[in-house]
């Protein structure tokens, strides 16, 4: 049952961190469910105030609080992964633990949303701190860290043959028992099948993900599937491919119902392994 309120509320932070700074919008709906928060991360159109207008009407019907971060250019040039040269992970658990401490109900694990480059920062957040998180849901990534050691870092968790990528791929697989045990739902649209200019390619990647998005997101379910049951954990992993949607995220919202996949998402959670 919905907690009712007076009406919704949109507040803004700046949140500070060693790894720079990451400006905040925080939607609040009128009737609160209950439903853990939701962390939306943007791509590389950094469309954070889109995003924000978007879900708005979902946080709303699903009484949850969602929180878009704005990784600005100025600040934020590379913001997909965490790497010697951007942390934004540092800066998203900095803003997780000053939103915990002004607010009790987003004192707890949050669901996490990333689209496109937002999707990239997403899993791989989750992979570094599953503890932090609830339910995962990648959308339209461009490409993935396989949750296996078959591709070298930043593709896989193998490490080439000049181990530069060692102390990266060490970091991802310490804590990769927890992130197999999580929720993840992934999702690409059943018309993002094109080879553009913002999709990474290489004979290798092609090789060892696949030629497209549609492609990739299959193997990084698959992969997902098989490392689960590799460390005896049960994979909770789904694929939806939204019809008609290509590699546009408003599109995917509006005509593909994502965020209401995202918000309202009545799978049941596994329970936590003991």
């Amino acid at each position: 049952m919905l907690q009712q309120d007076f009406k919704t509320m949109i507040t803004s932070h700046a949140v500070g961190s060693s790894a720079g700074s990451l400006p905040t919008r925080v939607i609040r709906p009128a009737g609160l469910s209950g439903l853990p928060p939701l962390v939306v991360l943007h791509g590389i159109s950094r469309n954070a105030d889109e995003l924000v207008a978007l879900f708005q009407p979902e946080a709303e019907r699903s009484g949850r609080i969602v929180i878009v971060p704005h990784f600005a250019q100025a600040t934020w040039p590379h913001f997909q992964r965490p790497s010697r040269a951007a942390r934004p992970d540092q800066a998203l658990l900095a803003l997780l633990a000053h939103l915990a401490a002004i607010d009790p109900l987003l004192a707890g694990p949050a669901d996490l949303f990333g689209h496109s480059g937002g999707a990239q920062l997403a899993h791989r957040f989750a992979m570094l701190y599953p503890h932090k998180l609830g339910r995962l849901h990648l959308a339209a990534a461009g490409w993935y860290c396989l949750p296996d050691s078959s591709m070298a870092y930043p593709y896989g968790l193998g490490v080439d043959a000049t181990k530069v990528s060692l102390t990266w791929a060490r970091r991802h697989q310490q804590a990769l028992p927890a992130f197999l045990r999580l929720s993840v739902r992934v999702y690409v649209g059943a018309a993002d099948d094109q080879r553009d200019d913002a999709l990474r390619q290489s004979p290798q990647l092609d090789r060892g993900q696949g030629p497209t998005r549609i492609a990739r997101a299959e193997t990084y379910v698959a992969r997902f599937r098989a490392a689960a049951e590799a460390c005896g954990a049960m994979p909770d992993v789904t694929l939806t491919r939204l019809p008609g949607v290509a590699h546009d995220v408003a599109q995917a919202i509006r005509h593909g119902s994502l965020a209401t996949f995202v918000t309202q998402d009545p799978t049941p959670r596994l329970a936590p392994a003991i």
